[in-house]
């Protein structure tokens, strides 16, 4: 089932309840604790989007970006605590925990929140479809998705190719192919092909080493981004 929003957002206003009662160690009024743990939350939403935008990167990248991440969180929680020691504490030292000061108690804190969000709020993901059902020659035909190298569009027409080259004439259209197909590469209006059979020479694309497709330059970054995401660092 799907949670809403406002779950969310119940979330983090109970994770900041849990943060300001760790501050209380310092600031031991509940509502000014509270009030520096809100500013502790932008922080973690640093974290929570730029991670996420950091996983689909690959190799030097990704790690300098949870670099950026890292220091980005460590800053804003730093004001956090700057505010606290001047506005709060009133600039008494002594009455600052040296805890909270410790780089790693701040990553503890914003990590711990965000990997629990995130178990809380993961999506289930569906399960991988394996066959698709379509009618061909007024017959009813399932076929294994994994056996499929390409789909071509004739005009009123497809045509659905298996890595051993037999077709499957059709009426769906490629764009509907697109849709029932996650996964699948568009590169051209007329072609939709199986990218784990897929590599790219030039301007064009080679399927299963023999069928050779021209990139159309409506698909052609799109195309290029995918083979450069996909290689191996």
């Amino acid at each position: 089932m799907k949670k809403h929003p406002l779950f969310r957002i119940g979330y983090w206003l109970i994770a900041s309840v849990l943060i300001a009662l760790l501050l209380q160690n310092s600031i031991t009024n509940f509502l000014n604790a509270w009030l520096i743990a809100l500013f502790f939350l932008p922080a973690a939403l640093i974290v929570k989007f730029g991670v996420e935008k950091a996983n689909l990167l690959k190799g030097v990248k990704k790690w300098i970006h949870y670099f950026y991440i890292a220091m980005l969180s460590l800053y804003w929680g730093y004001i956090a605590i700057a505010v606290a020691y001047w506005y709060f504490l009133e600039l008494k030292a002594d009455l600052l925990d040296k805890v909270l000061i410790s780089p790693v108690f701040i990553w503890l804190i914003i990590g711990f929140f965000v990997l629990l969000e995130f178990m809380f709020f993961k999506k289930v993901q569906p399960k991988e479809q394996e066959t698709i059902t379509i009618y061909s020659d007024r017959k009813k035909t399932t076929i294994n998705i994994e056996n499929l190298a390409y789909i071509e569009s004739r005009g009123e027409f497809t045509l659905a190719v298996l890595v051993d080259g037999k077709e499957f004439k059709n009426n769906m259209r490629i764009s509907e192919w697109k849709q029932r197909l996650n996964g699948f590469l568009r590169i051209h209006r007329s072609f939709l092909v199986n990218p784990r059979y897929a590599t790219l020479n030039g301007n064009e694309v080679v399927v299963n080493a023999q069928w050779n497709f021209p990139i159309s330059r409506t698909y052609k970054q799109q195309v290029l981004s995918y083979f450069e995401n996909s290689v191996q660092l």
